[in-house]
């Protein structure tokens, strides 16, 4: 079975502010997944190793649990000497525990077990159809990280390239460009495992309209959405992702069903 973290555990806080965990629904008899679909930072990781306690002192087996947006994959290597490596500590903090994760941004994240991107794409299709664009559709991948993720599942399509440049003391993102001069209409798919403000995706998608894009579709999974959808909606026919059911503009895949269709690495 697949419990979510609140259906078993609940978070309260002191006024102080420290987090407390209690238990309120025992129903793990056996090996079973606790899902943690909105895990951020460190509290939210202290409150599943909290959780993992409870449930040893009181006798039971260890679950799995199943983080699908592990916190941190985004910075997994020192850029200078007085960096904080926040990923390594989030990984000593479940180090004891059996977790599996979804889609990671990070190859450093791969020695947990995890949902490659090549099982939550075919999701993705198995539900929303997102290939089921006529013929001529274009897969977009945004920047030379996904490229080796895409590789799994492009199955021959077509492809292009897209391109961005970031400056890594502002987070700013700036020349956003595409390695095809002219797209004659066809749709084109932008697949990516993290969508956070949006901004790649915009700067991406003004250029393929500019070059004849039609309909465009945007598939991410993980969405994040932390500046809100309203944005994308303007420039996306059809936005895709994972987990739970929020705005009313995106179609979700709920993780469970990610989890439950296996494919673990």
């Amino acid at each position: 079975m697949i419990y979510g973290f609140e259906q078993v555990f609940s978070v309260m806080r002191y006024p102080a502010g420290e987090s407390h965990v209690e238990i309120r629904h025992l129903p793990i008899t056996q090996r079973d997944v606790i899902q943690v679909s909105n895990c951020r930072g460190f509290e939210d990781l202290c409150n599943v190793v909290t959780a993992a306690e409870i449930l040893r002192n009181l006798g039971r087996v260890e679950p799995t649990w199943f983080i699908p947006y592990f916190p941190f994959g985004r910075h997994d290597r020192r850029r200078e000497r007085g960096d904080g490596l926040e990923l390594k500590v989030a990984l000593d903090l479940v180090s004891h525990l059996d977790v599996v994760t979804m889609d990671p941004h990070s190859d450093v994240l791969g020695q947990l077990r995890h949902i490659p991107q090549v099982a939550v794409v075919d999701c993705m299709n198995k539900h929303f159809g997102i290939f089921d664009e006529p013929a001529g559709q274009v897969v977009v991948i945004p920047d030379h990280g996904g490229v080796k993720k895409a590789a799994a599942w492009l199955d021959g399509r077509d492809v292009a390239q897209g391109f961005k440049k970031r400056d890594p003391s502002t987070g700013s993102l700036s020349g956003f460009d595409v390695d095809r001069g002219d797209f004659h209409g066809c749709p084109c798919l932008i697949v990516d495992d993290i969508c956070d403000g949006g901004g790649t995706f915009i700067g991406l998608a003004d250029v393929l309209k500019d070059r004849g894009a039609g309909a465009l579709t945007l598939a991410v999974s993980h969405g994040l959405f932390t500046k809100g959808t309203e944005e994308l909606a303007k420039w996306f026919d059809r936005i895709i992702s994972t987990g739970p059911f929020k705005e009313s503009n995106v179609a979700r895949v709920p993780h469970h069903l990610i989890f439950e269709a296996g494919g673990f690495v």
